[in-house]
């Protein structure tokens, strides 16, 4: 299908065609009756009744166009102009696989647009893309994190989408608007979201049985989750919970369900003052994995836990930290006969409202760095909107934002993939409101301050849980007040 750029020249062209001829044939009709006229003058017409048409020799025919005149405006589209744009995105092997399908798939449609393509893991992404704005070549079509896109509007790395939107290059109509917002900074849609997603834990049910442990009630608490991880240990000898602690996502989802978050609001502070909460959870994933009921860090420092592989993989854990969106890459590393469930984020005790929210499972944006930003925004259309995209895609980015297109996959979903629509079906009117984005401190802190002065120290045990945190709220408060 044409773009509406090539659709406005097809259609300039055809009425100017068409003028043509009709100009050229209204000429070529007066000079055949001038002629006529001229004859009757003369006195040199035929001699016939008055009644009876002149009678043309076989040589002329005046009212008819010439032979190598058009007779129908044209109808071929014009060449487009061949363009060139690139994509990166991080993930799985399963993501990459697919992804490099749907690209394929759009260049059929589109031979005039070539796409080049880079992808890395989570943790190598993002120094990529920060080399690559150094660079002055940032991607076109570029895969963003809520953690992170903020960052880069503030930086005017991103152009809204807005435009796109309005003049129907990127159809929204099937998406809901609290599946847009996420994207949005001061009003304006900067990143599209690729899925809806949540948090969860997902948990081997035959282990559990196995161990004669109860399953997590949706409200469980983090003293349930540490109680359970002990009896699982204890039980099996295995691994109560494989991974994911030291995700900085579960603090927020800790002070998320107290009613606040992990930052203020306007990202300029952090975002609670009781710290006996944070205390509490660092001093818990210190006595796990004293008690080897989850890896220590050091294994995790030397061999980093992936979605494909981890202790739930390997059967060595009965439980695992994930977003939904990443349950189709872990259930294929497990094993689709695998029984695993989703299971909501445990709550700090004292829980004014749930730990879980819906969170766009990632976004695309388009940078403004892109020299062919009309192209990439037909990109994102079709990767949205697109049925036969989202069949190869399988909703492994999260549950699509058009409804259209939601309904349409649902008879081909897998095991994990229906697994996933009916955990984040199951959540619904029992999550929190969505916090907004990171600011644009939280990479560094991160960076610098979280994992060097905080998790590695504590878990080490060269400092105390209280220390860790008296540690994380002073550092932090500089960098986000500067």
């Amino acid at each position: 299908m044409c773009s509406p750029v090539y659709s406005n020249l097809i259609r300039k062209k055809e009425r100017k065609a068409m003028s043509h001829l009709r100009n050229k044939n209204i000429v070529q009709w007066v000079a055949a009756l001038l002629v006529v006229l001229s004859l009757v003058l003369s006195g040199c017409a035929p001699q016939t009744t008055p009644t009876s048409a002149p009678v043309a020799p076989e040589t002329q025919a005046p009212a008819e166009a010439p032979t190598d005149a058009p007779t129908a405006a044209p109808t071929e589209e014009p060449t487009a102009a061949p363009v060139e744009m690139h994509i990166s995105w991080w993930g799985s092997q399963a993501r990459h696989d697919a992804t490099i399908k749907v690209i394929e798939m759009f260049m059929s449609e589109h031979p005039n647009i070539t796409i080049t393509y880079d992808f890395a893991s989570f943790a190598d992404y993002w120094p990529l893309m920060t080399t690559k704005a150094a660079g002055g070549n940032l991607s076109c079509v570029m895969q963003q994190d809520y953690a992170y896109f903020k960052q880069y509007v503030t930086d005017g790395l991103l152009i809204p989408l807005d435009p796109y939107v309005e003049d129907g290059t990127i159809d929204l109509s099937n998406a809901s608007e609290d599946a847009i917002d996420g994207g949005r900074v001061d009003g304006q849609l900067y990143a599209l979201n690729l899925g809806t997603n949540s948090q969860s834990f997902v948990i081997d049910v035959d282990k559990f049985n196995e161990a004669g442990v109860a399953l997590p009630e949706p409200d469980w608490t983090w003293t349930d989750f540490e109680e359970t991880n002990m009896a699982i240990h204890d039980k099996l000898g295995i691994y109560g919970n494989g991974g994911g602690l030291e995700n900085p996502q579960i603090i927020n989802a800790l002070y998320l369900s107290l009613g606040s978050g992990l930052y203020s609001d306007d990202g300029t502070a952090l975002g609670f003052t009781d710290t006996k909460p944070l205390e509490d959870y660092f001093s818990m994933t210190v006595r796990l994995q004293d008690a080897k009921a989850t890896p220590g860090r050091d294994e995790q420092v030397a061999n980093p836990p992936t979605l494909e592989k981890n202790a739930l993989v390997t059967g060595e854990a009965a439980m695992y930290f994930a977003h939904t969106n990443q349950i189709v890459a872990l259930w294929q590393a497990a094993g689709e006969d695998r029984n695993l469930q989703m299971v909501p984020v445990p709550r700090a005790e004292g829980a004014t409202q749930p730990a879980n929210y819906f969170k766009p499972s990632m976004f695309f944006s388009i940078s403004s760095q892109c020299q062919t930003p009309d192209e990439a925004a037909m990109f994102i259309d079709y990767f949205t909107n697109s049925v036969e995209a989202n069949q190869v895609l399988l909703a492994e980015r999260g549950v699509p934002i058009s409804s259209a297109v939601a309904e349409a996959l649902k008879p081909s979903l897998t095991k994990s993939q229906l697994a996933s629509f009916d955990f984040l079906a199951s959540l619904e009117g029992n999550v929190s409101p969505i916090r907004p984005p990171d600011p644009a401190a939280h990479n560094d802190i991160l960076t610098n301050v979280y994992v060097p002065l905080v998790l590695d120290p504590m878990m080490f045990h060269q400092i105390t849980p209280e220390e860790a945190v008296k540690t994380f709220t002073e550092e932090a408060s500089k960098l986000l007040s500067q």
